[in-house]
C-alpha cells in the first residue's frame, strides 16, 4: 500500500508548487488542496488500522532492518488524523488573516514553508526509523523556525531566534542518544531495536543515550523549564503559524516520546523506576503549576494561552509519569482534545486580532456586544479547557484523575486539582471581561471604522467549538480501541 508515503510526498511536492507561484490565492489554494488529500489519506489509514491491522511501506522495497520502514498502527494513524485535520482547518481559517499579517512579497514562501513543516511531522508520525525520525524531526524544525520569524514584530524575530537556539540543542541531544543506542543495538529500526535492547537494559551506554533522548525531546515537548521557546514562539508568530503549532508540534513531539519509550522499551525500564520516574512527575508538577501562574499574570492573550499549553503539556507528561495503562490511555485522550481546544482557542484570539488589531487581554473588555459569536466560542472552549461536563475536556480530566486515583498518586491527586483551579481563575479573567467589562473607547483607536470578522474565519471557530461537545464520545471510543 502506497498510502503511508504518500502523506510525506504529497506535501513536499505542493510546497515546491508554492514556492514558484507568486499569487496568494493559488499558494492558499494549493495548501487548502494538499492539507484536504492527506486529511482524506489519514482517514482511510485511520479506517483501515481501527481493527488492529498494521500497515507497512519499505523505502525502495528495503526490507528493514536495512532499509527505512514505514509503520501506521492505530496509535500513529489517530495522531496523523488529528494533525492532518489541524492543517486542514487551520488552511481554511487562514486566507484573509495571512493577508493582513503576511506581506504580500513573503506570502507564497510562507505557504511552502508550511506545507514542508507538516510534510516533516507527518513524515515523525509514520516512520520507523529512530534516525529517519530526526530527519523529519529536523525538516520541520528549520521550516518552524522561519514560520515564527514572520510576525509583524521584531519580537517574532527574537522569539524565532531562542526557538531556534532551544530547537537545536535539543534535536543534538537526541542525536547523541540514537547514536549511542545503534552503537549498543547495530539497529536503527525501532521494532529490531525493541527486541535487540533487552538484554543491555544494565548498559550504561544504552542508559545515557536513553538520558540524551529524553533531555532532547523535553525540549522539544516544551517540559517546564524547558519551556520558554513555545509561549515566545506562540505569542509573537502570525496567528495562522499560533493555531497550526499549538495543536500539533509539541503534540507529535509527545507522540515521539510515546513511541519511544513505551515500543523501544518496556516498563521494567530505569527511566521508569524511581528516582528517574520521580523526577518526571516533579518536573509535570511545576509545569502545572507555574504554566497556571504564569498564565494568570500574563496580559495578552496569546501568551496566556501559550502558558496555559505550558501548563497543559505537564497534566500529559504527569500520565506519562503514572507508567500505568491508564495514564497512558488518558494522556492520548488529552493530547487529541487539548489540541482541538487550544486550536480553536488561538482561533477565536485570530478573530480579536484581526478586528481590533491586537491581542491584549484588556481589549477584551465589552466584547460581547462587538463579537458576539466570538465571545459565545470562546466561552464554550473556555469550558471545555477547564473541564466542565457535556465537552471533550471533562472526557480527558475525568480520565486522568480516574488514573491518578487508580495509581493511589494522592499528591498528584492535589496538583490536578490545583492546576484545574488555576484555569478557571485565568480563564474566567478573559470571559469576565468579555461579558462585565467596560465597552472601552480603545477599541476605536485600535481600529477605526467597522473591521467584521470574515465568514471562514468565524466558521471555522464555531466548527471547532462545536465539536469540543460533539466529538468527545466517538474520540473516547476510539482512544479506547488502541491495544498497549
Amino acid at each position: 500500500m502506497q498510502l503511508p508515503i504518500l502523506q510525506v510526498i504529497i506535501p513536499i511536492i505542493a510546497s515546491m508548487f508554492c514556492f514558484l507561484t507568486r499569487k496568494h490565492k493559488v499558494s492558499w489554494f494549493i495548501s487548502f488542496a494538499t492539507t484536504a488529500a492527506t486529511f482524506f489519506i489519514s482517514s482511510i489509514l485511520l479506517m483501515k488500522t481501527y481493527n488492529g491491522e498494521i500497515i507497512t511501506y519499505y523505502l525502495g522495497d528495503w526490507t528493514p532492518p536495512y532499509g527505512i520502514e514505514l509503520r501506521i498502527d492505530m496509535l500513529n494513524s489517530l495522531i496523523l488524523t488529528l494533525v492532518n485535520f489541524i492543517a486542514l482547518i487551520s488552511v481554511l481559517y487562514s486566507f484573509y488573516i495571512n493577508e493582513k499579517e503576511i506581506s504580500k512579497n513573503k506570502i507564497t514562501g510562507f505557504y511552502s514553508l508550511f506545507l514542508l513543516c507538516l510534510s516533516g511531522l507527518l513524515g515523525i508520525l509514520v516512520t520507523n526509523d529512530i534516525f529517519n525520525l530526526y530527519v523529519f524531526l529536523e525538516i520541520s524544525s528549520l521550516s518552524s523556525y522561519i514560520l515564527v520569524s514572520m510576525g509583524r514584530d521584531k519580537k517574532a524575530l527574537v522569539a524565532a531566534f531562542e526557538y531556534l537556539i532551544s530547537g537545536t540543542i535539543g534535536a543534538t541531544f537526541y542525536l547523541f542518544g540514537i547514536g549511542l543506542l545503534y552503537s549498543m543495538t547495530g539497529t536503527l529500526n525501532m521494532s529490531d531495536m525493541a527486541e535487540r535492547i533487552v538484554p543491555l537494559y544494565d548498559s550504561n551506554i544504552v542508559k545515557l543515550g536513553t538520558l540524551f533522548i529524553f533531555v532532547g525531546l523535553s525540549i522539544k515537548i516544551a517540559l517546564f523549564p524547558l519551556s520558554r521557546w513555545l509561549v515566545n514562539s506562540y505569542s509573537e508568530a502570525p496567528s495562522f503559524i499560533s493555531i497550526f503549532f499549538s495543536g500539533t508540534v509539541t503534540k507529535v513531539m509527545i507522540y515521539v516520546f510515546i513511541r519511544i519509550f513505551y515500543t523501544v522499551f518496556h516498563q521494567n525500564f530505569f527511566l521508569f523506576k524511581p528516582p528517574l520516574n520521580n523526577v518526571i512527575i516533579i518536573l509535570a508538577f511545576c509545569a502545572i503549576v507555574f504554566g497556571s501562574v504564569f498564565a494568570m499574570t500574563a496580559k495578552d492573550t496569546k501568551r496566556l494561552l501559550a502558558n496555559s499549553s505550558v501548563s497543559q503539556i505537564g497534566y500529559i507528561i504527569l500520565m506519562l509519569g503514572l507508567n500505568s495503562k491508564a495514564g497512558l490511555f488518558a494522556a492520548i485522550l488529552h493530547i487529541i482534545n487539548h489540541s482541538i481546544i487550544k486550536t480553536s482557542l488561538f482561533m477565536a484570539a485570530g478573530c480579536v486580532s484581526y478586528k481590533f488589531d491586537s491581542t491584549k487581554v484588556e481589549n477584551l473588555s465589552g466584547l460581547k456586544k462587538s463579537m458576539p459569536h466570538t465571545t459565545l466560542a470562546f466561552t464554550l472552549l473556555s469550558l471545555a479547557l477547564i473541564g466542565v461536563p457535556l465537552t471533550s475536556g471533562f472526557v480527558s480530566k475525568w480520565y486522568m484523575m480516574r488514573a491518578i486515583i487508580e495509581s493511589h498518586a494522592w499528591i498528584s491527586l492535589i496538583v490536578f486539582a490545583a492546576g484545574s483551579f488555576l484555569a478557571l481563575i485565568y480563564m474566567w479573567k478573559m470571559v469576565e471581561k468579555m461579558y462585565f467589562g467596560n465597552d472601552t473607547a480603545s477599541h476605536a483607536e485600535i481600529a477605526p471604522g467597522s473591521v467584521k470578522v470574515p465568514l471562514p474565519m468565524l466558521f471555522c471557530l464555531l466548527l471547532m467549538a462545536a465539536l469540543t461537545v460533539v466529538y468527545s464520545t466517538p474520540i473516547w471510543l476510539a482512544v479506547e480501541k488502541l491495544a498497549f
